[in-house]
């Protein structure tokens, strides 16, 4: 038996101050893939994740979330289901634990033990050690890593990333996303990342999606970015710069 797609992008458009974002877009997600929304800035990569979080509705078309209408399901119960990274974590004042806690502010039924956290924590290669720092004395690496593990406290099926090792030097943005990859695969995660280094991208992810001012012009497995049918997928990926 086909297993439902996880996310279904149907007809999708995207309009916001008279532009359009998206144009139309069509897209199936399968559970468990690992996907990268590559292409120049403006193409429309992080209005996806937006969609798919709720964060933002779509102007003409559905989108669909294990087969149901995205509109149509509570937003908390979306949320708690599809996690989002963004770019730039949003780190609280107080201590990595009090950050973890987060959703107890929403969620009367969360709770969770030190060691739990702690779980949280080595599975994103953060320590025990780091329970009582000061989340705001953490490195900009250690913030990304804080961010995933308070996502992943809430044990999401899907995890969106948007741009998530953008502002770390390459060995730290290898190091984070081969513990996101090992997450993945231990939690059977849906991952979407959106990412402007397509040869970053290219070791961990296993379907690429390059959008180009709001419409697919690629999609498919790595000879998309070693072969590229399209010629403006080839200027893009030749030296264009998100």
């Amino acid at each position: 038996m086909t297993k439902t797609p996880i996310f279904e992008l149907d007809h999708t458009t995207r309009i916001e101050n008279d532009r359009e974002i998206l144009k139309n877009v069509s897209l199936v997600f399968h559970p468990g893939e690992f996907v990268a929304l590559l292409g120049p800035s403006g193409a429309g990569k992080t209005t996806i994740l937006r969609l798919f979080n709720g964060l933002d509705s779509p102007s003409a078309g559905e989108i669909r979330y294990r087969g149901e209408n995205i509109l149509e399901l509570p937003i908390t119960e979306l949320r708690r289901s599809v996690g989002m990274v963004f770019q730039t974590p949003a780190i609280l004042a107080g201590t990595v634990r009090e950050n973890l806690f987060i959703f107890q502010k929403w969620r009367k039924d969360f709770n969770a033990t030190d060691e739990e956290l702690v779980e949280h924590l080595l599975r994103v290669g953060l320590s025990a050690d780091d329970l009582n720092r000061e989340a705001k004395s953490l490195s900009g690496g250690e913030k990304q890593r804080l961010a995933l593990a308070r996502t992943l406290m809430n044990n999401p099926n899907v995890l969106l990333l948007d741009e998530p090792t953008s502002n770390l030097d390459p060995q730290l943005a290898q190091r984070i996303l081969r513990r996101i990859k090992k997450v993945q695969e231990e939690l059977g995660l849906t991952v979407i990342m959106v990412s402007h280094d397509h040869q970053l991208a290219a070791k961990f992810a296993q379907r690429f999606i390059i959008l180009i001012d709001g419409e697919v012009v690629e999609d498919g497995d790595i000879s998309v970015i070693e072969n590229p049918q399209q010629p403006v997928v080839r200027s893009f990926l030749n030296g264009a710069e998100d």
